[in-house]
């Protein structure tokens, strides 16, 4: 058996109270917890979060809330307590964990806690050093701040979504992608981090206000750069840029195998064509430079759509980056798991065993802290810890605690 890793972990120490909900909200304190950040997930039986009962895979059933990869993934190491925010007791609970907490952390829809008594204001009465972050689809201002939503809003309304698919047809929203949803994390852990030094040089703490819209906003700069100089609308164009040709996705060799292949500059364009063995077409006029290739691309893809379906997609990608161009296989998860060497160099998947779905491949974090890595630990299960949390890490009487659970607090 693999020794614990006992080093001291970047974020060891910091205290987060978690109301986080499907992903935005989760996934703001599992970059937390995974550096050992101690996140306590509120959570209830009568209203489980979805990424409890998504079934994704055979194993999962209809009714266990413990068995779902989805919920797995994107709360590890993180501890779980049932608690019935609107029980008239529960208060009794909720002070206790504000009082403990550096941070608060919520996605519900604007106001929704502040409904409860449960607002910035109202827990800064409380402690009045705390940090505590909202994500929301559009932010706590504004004239859209009341409407709840999710990721798919954002990326339309953000103008996102327009840039997405081909011009002949609707706009293609990925599903396996959430823009907001996993893009805002990055940038609220950061925030959060900030916040912790902030209150650690001057002792107060502050409110943090993350809006997907905005993230999603932020991706689309350049559309923003072109209709402000250009008075030029950007729109679907399947995979063409202005700035290279041939850019694009080529059939491959096997079934339903791709790879990607970009040419920006004449030199490229004259290393691609080495790979390829310099045919009579890649000398013809009409692809002479990257505005006649630009021109002719239907052509263009045709002749190289006629190479590269003859060639394995590492065959492709291996040459083409041997030739300085930029080249990549489009992977599907067996390939991420089982092929790709990168990944595996750098441990991206860890096999955690998991109490209901066993032996599974957890995901790290995408950035690697050298000197205090992440030490992730599987998900919990619903109210796994509700004892542990109330008599240890709060200090309640075990009378207090087995009073309150047989009055249905704890649900």
């Amino acid at each position: 058996m693999k020794t614990e890793d006992k080093r001291i972990q970047a974020l060891e120490g910091v205290k987060v109270l978690d109301f986080g909900w499907a992903l935005a909200g989760s996934l703001n304190t599992k970059h937390l917890a995974d550096h050992g950040a101690q996140v306590i997930r509120l959570e209830t039986a009568k209203r489980q979060c979805m990424t409890r009962t998504n079934r994704q895979v055979s194993i999962s059933s209809r009714t266990n809330p413990d068995d779902k990869p989805f919920f797995l993934h994107y709360n590890t190491s993180k501890y779980s307590l049932t608690l019935d925010i609107k029980h008239p007791r529960a208060r009794e609970v909720l002070d206790r964990l504000i009082q403990w907490a550096d941070v608060v952390n919520e996605n519900f829809m604007p106001g929704t806690l502040t409904k409860l008594g449960l607002g910035y204001e109202d827990i800064q009465k409380i402690k009045p050093d705390i940090i505590m972050v909202s994500t929301s689809i559009f932010g706590q201002t504004g004239p859209y701040a009341h409407m709840g939503g999710v990721d798919g809003m954002g990326n339309a309304i953000s103008g996102r979504l327009d840039l997405s698919g081909w011009p002949d047809r609707g706009p293609v929203s990925p599903s396996s992608c959430a823009f907001g949803d996993d893009i805002l994390p990055l940038f609220t852990a950061m925030a959060i981090v900030a916040a912790l030094d902030y209150r650690r040089k001057t002792g107060k703490g502050q409110y943090i206000d993350g809006a997907m819209l905005e993230v999603c906003a932020n991706q689309i700069g350049p559309a923003f750069l072109d209709w402000q100089a250009n008075g030029r609308i950007q729109t679907r164009n399947g995979n063409r840029i202005h700035e290279a040709s041939p850019h694009g996705v080529f059939p491959c060799k096997g079934d339903d195998r791709w790879c990607a292949i970009s040419v920006f500059t004449d030199e490229e364009w004259k290393a691609f064509c080495g790979v390829l063995g310099s045919p009579p077409w890649t000398k013809e006029e009409r692809f002479r430079d990257l505005a006649s290739r630009r021109t002719n691309e239907d052509e263009l893809e045709l002749f190289i759509a006629e190479w590269t379906s003859e060639r394995d997609p590492q065959e492709v990608m291996r040459l083409m980056q041997k030739a300085g161009v930029c080249a990549g296989i489009v992977q599907d998860a067996r390939d991420l798991m089982e092929n790709d060497p990168q990944l595996k160099e750098r441990n991206f998947l860890l096999n955690l065993k998991h109490p209901v779905l066993g032996v599974c491949a957890h995901p790290t974090p995408p950035y690697k802290l050298l000197k205090t890595p992440a030490q992730v630990k599987t998900a919990p299960c619903l109210g796994e810890h509700n004892d542990f949390i109330c008599t240890r890490i709060l200090g309640m009487p075990d009378e207090k605690f087995v009073e309150l659970l047989q009055e249905g607090v704890f649900q």
